[in-house]
């Protein structure tokens, strides 16, 4: 499994059990040309692919097979293999059984049965806001093996999605960080602390594998909630001017 959580997170408000629900969402995946990373169970092998295809009445989903034969060998040798995905913002996850060739619109393609369930992770408890990428926030971890620098992604008062690369220091579950700095556009640096809620790695189009994470502020002090209040209402106004 790709996610992990705070195993103090109550997970089922996030899990998707409704059939037409899970077919609804499915299907957009298939509308929207998602792009989706299949994992084998042996935690190495990725396949990046799309969805193409759903027929309720037999029960199974259709992928895209890779150009890369041999990630599709590993993938229907995999008793079992976990989907995840970004639709409309929120992501997606779920478990499979083994896949199967099969033949569908006269291709022959990857299918495997439609999950019971999925996560759907997404918190409205606050309004959350993508940075822009042109002038990006940027916070640094105070963690005890040495100071981490992330980018910001998302943002609200409630707390930040990070990205940063692989193969240095890493943000573990359940961790709460204090003295993390946070550096907003055209503002003073804030101090303050963070807990961290979610990890989980994203594979890009081009295969580069992030790190990402997403942290709870923990008492923010009235300074900071107010420095992020006004950066969002700033970027919300600058994007509705060029729009």
């Amino acid at each position: 499994m790709q996610f992990d959580y705070d195993s103090n997170e109550d997970l089922s408000r996030f899990t998707v059990r409704d059939a037409a629900e899970i077919e609804r969402i499915l299907r957009k995946m298939v509308a929207d040309k998602t792009i989706i990373t299949i994992h084998s169970d042996n935690g190495q092998d990725f396949l990046l692919t799309t969805l193409i295809g759903i027929n309720p009445s037999t029960g199974f989903i259709y992928f895209d097979r890779g150009p890369d034969e041999r990630l599709n060998e590993a993938l229907l040798a995999s008793e079992k293999s976990t989907i995840t995905a970004k639709l409309s913002q929120v992501r997606i996850q779920f478990a499979t059984g083994q896949f199967e060739r099969a033949k569908y619109n006269g291709e022959i393609v990857l299918k495997t049965k439609v999950p019971p369930a999925l996560l759907r992770v997404q918190r409205r408890e606050y309004y959350r806001m993508a940075t822009p990428l042109t002038d990006p926030v940027k916070c640094w971890f105070s963690l005890p093996s040495g100071t981490l620098k992330v980018v910001v992604t998302d943002i609200s008062v409630g707390g930040v999605g990070v990205l940063y690369p692989p193969g240095g220091l890493r943000l573990v579950v359940g961790e709460t960080h204090n003295g993390c700095r946070l550096a907003l556009p055209d503002a003073p640096e804030v101090t303050l602390s963070l807990k961290v809620c979610s990890t989980y790695k994203e594979t890009m189009k081009n295969g580069l594998i992030t790190l990402r994470a997403g942290c709870q502020f923990i008492k923010l002090p009235p300074p900071a909630e107010t420095a992020i209040q006004r950066y969002i209402l700033k970027v919300e106004r600058e994007r509705k001017a060029r729009a």
